[in-house]
């Protein structure tokens, strides 16, 4: 348990596009990113010891509890896209010169993904409930001529004139192939002051109000509730497409 536990943490330390900017103020880091939920899991993996505290476009480091740093090469990123809906990251480990491949992405598409797994499912459904957004991590190890012939194919689809993203989608979907499931993630929302009694007092004057979200139907529930968008004993009738 402990091992899949370190590498459930590893995978969530460096599956990701923050970039750690030591703070004018104080002596703690600050991170940037384009999303606060890739902000937050950095932060959730220093706060149990795995800090991220260096990264570049070649490389990142992090720190382990015991103080030591291990650098990781950065071999390829795939960056989340609203089509494929999960990122990627090839890294080699300076120290051991092992490659891995990290993923993570939205649970509908990751449990296709992933080895097949009895809790899986489960575990997003009630992560959902609680209002929290979800995301999927797997994990393999790679072999040197894997990479090889994956970045030979990715370079050939590329260039490629005709059928391009069908032939990179297809190169995906060889590294993808096998996956370990390494982990689920829930973030939460935490509103901004005074939400709820906005929102009651729009709804009291008989403003009509609309949330427009994309996320899962049972998360969108609970968070319309949290805000008293909608009375917490109502009746909520979903209409999903």
């Amino acid at each position: 348990p402990e091992a899949l536990l370190a590498e459930a943490v590893r995978c969530i330390a460096v599956c990701h596009n923050v970039t750690p900017v030591p703070s004018a103020e104080t002596d703690q880091m600050e991170y940037q990113a384009a999303s606060p939920d890739e902000v937050a899991l950095v932060r959730f993996t220093e706060s149990v010891g795995v800090a991220l505290v260096a990264r570049d476009v070649h490389s990142l480091t992090l720190r382990l509890p015991t103080g030591h740093c291990v650098t990781y090469t950065i071999v390829e990123v795939f960056p989340f896209t609203s089509e494929r809906k999960r990122m990627g990251i090839i890294v080699r480990c300076q120290a051991t010169g092992q490659l891995w491949f990290f993923a993570k992405g939205a649970d509908a598409v990751m449990a296709s993904i992933v080895r097949p797994s009895d809790w899986l499912e489960e575990t997003c459904r009630d992560l959902a409930r609680d209002g929290l957004r979800t995301l999927v991590f797997g994990a393999r190890a790679l072999q040197e001529a894997e990479l090889a012939r994956i970045q030979a194919g990715l370079k050939d689809a590329r260039t490629s004139l005709d059928c391009r993203a069908e032939r990179v989608a297809a190169v995906m979907r060889d590294l993808e192939a096998g996956l370990d499931l390494v982990g689920v993630t829930g973030v939460e929302d935490l509103l901004q002051p005074n939400v709820q009694q906005s929102l009651e007092e729009l709804r009291n004057a008989n403003i009509k109000v609309w949330m427009l979200t994309g996320d899962k139907v049972e998360t969108a529930i609970c968070i319309a509730r949290s805000t008293r968008l909608v009375d917490r004993n109502a009746r909520v009738v979903a209409v999903v497409a």
